[in-house]
């Protein structure tokens, strides 16, 4: 569904201009559980889309990477600078952390981004024998089986959740710096919950704002505040079975420059739970 700004209570009206200003489109993702997909179609899961003179993804240990995400832009709608075709992987680690490094989350060991700019539709030049990478019970994973995804193209404006809302939208740093000067009534009831149900970032979702349970971790890192949101999995557990720690959800960004050349070897990987 796009964006309307009519549907904005009248309590951010007074915001409109700016917020309209941050209007971007966006891809949305309906997630639906699925055993028939080929091996270079678009998934959550399942097993991946691999050249057999490609090496199967591994982290800094030597253990195989799981597939979190198979997309292949041949079936997704076009977004500004993203690829029109091609595959786009992310694998991560089955480990506690889920292959994020704390201390550097665009270091790749314990996750990983592959592209592919030709997709060779034809089984016979692929791997299909995935039998030496399995999991085992001890692995942990935010997600149980294989996703077929359907895509849609639609609007957003900027995330309540995102750093740049407070300073670009409210001219202050922090959100909650502009509480004392919330005229008409409760901040939290009045302003930040009747934002958020009209412009939820939630959701699986290429390119647009992101959603976060926690904070975004661009806001304090001087090195990564131009980068933009590539890729969103959130906790879906209502039909799927997909969860990241306690209800959280799993981000990727990358700076504009870098998905202009399809450069993916900087990608900065996040994700937080409540």
């Amino acid at each position: 569904m796009n964006f309307k700004s009519e549907t904005l209570p009248n309590s951010v009206q007074p915001y409109l201009e700016k917020i309209s200003a941050t209007v971007l489109p966006t891809v949305t993702m309906q997630l639906t559980s699925s055993d028939e997909l080929t091996l270079w179609q678009s998934k959550i899961g399942g097993v991946p889309y691999l050249p057999l003179d490609v090496t199967y993804p591994v982290d800094s240990n030597g253990n195989p990477l799981a597939l979190l995400a198979q997309l292949n832009f041949a079936e997704i709608p076009k977004l500004p600078d993203f690829p029109n075709q091609g595959i786009l992987q992310f694998y991560i680690a089955a480990d506690d952390l889920y292959g994020m490094n704390f201390d550097d989350q665009q270091q790749q060991s314990g996750f990983k981004v592959l592209y592919f700019d030709q997709v060779l539709e034809d089984a016979s030049q692929l791997k299909q024998d995935f039998s030496e990478v399995q999991l085992g019970e001890d692995d942990y994973l935010p997600f149980t089986g294989q996703y077929a995804i359907e895509f849609n193209l639609t609007s957003q404006p900027i995330s309540l959740g995102d750093f740049a809302f407070a300073p670009k939208i409210l001219g202050v740093e922090d959100i909650y710096d502009f509480e004392d000067q919330f005229e008409g009534g409760d901040f939290e009831d009045d302003f930040i919950e009747p934002y958020d149900e009209v412009a939820s970032a939630s959701g699986h979702r290429l390119g647009g704002y992101p959603y976060f349970t926690q904070t975004d971790p661009r806001q304090y890192n001087e090195k990564v505040q131009d980068y933009v949101l590539l890729f969103q999995l959130d906790t879906d557990d209502a039909e799927n079975e997909i969860m990241w720690g306690d209800s959280g959800v799993g981000n990727f960004f990358i700076h504009p420059e870098d998905l202009k050349k399809r450069d993916f070897s900087k990608v900065l990987y996040n994700w937080d739970c409540c």
